[in-house]
């Protein structure tokens, strides 16, 4: 499955263009390598995920080629590492 579309499917990025933009700022990583928006994802792979403000790590579960309820995205990945940071 294409990244920029798991990013928006498992509404980890609200729209697909908002998943496409960090991609290309270089703030997403797969297994800690560099990604563009058509990178392919695998179950099991390790979504690195900055923010400017917090760094996230994912590990994805499950795909699904179709949009899904909320509770069934939050059922996509699941959340290995979380770290704020102040200004």
């Amino acid at each position: 499955m294409r990244l920029d579309k798991f990013l928006k499917i498992s509404l980890i990025f609200k729209t697909r263009s908002q998943g496409e933009k960090a991609i290309e700022e270089g703030r997403i990583m797969i297994n800690d390598g560099a990604t563009k928006p058509s990178s392919n994802l695998k179950i099991g792979d390790i979504l690195t995920i900055n923010m400017p403000l917090k760094k996230t790590i994912y590990k994805v579960l499950q795909l699904s080629e179709n949009n899904v309820s909320k509770k069934e995205a939050r059922e996509m990945y699941e959340v290995i590492n979380e770290e704020r940071f102040e200004l």
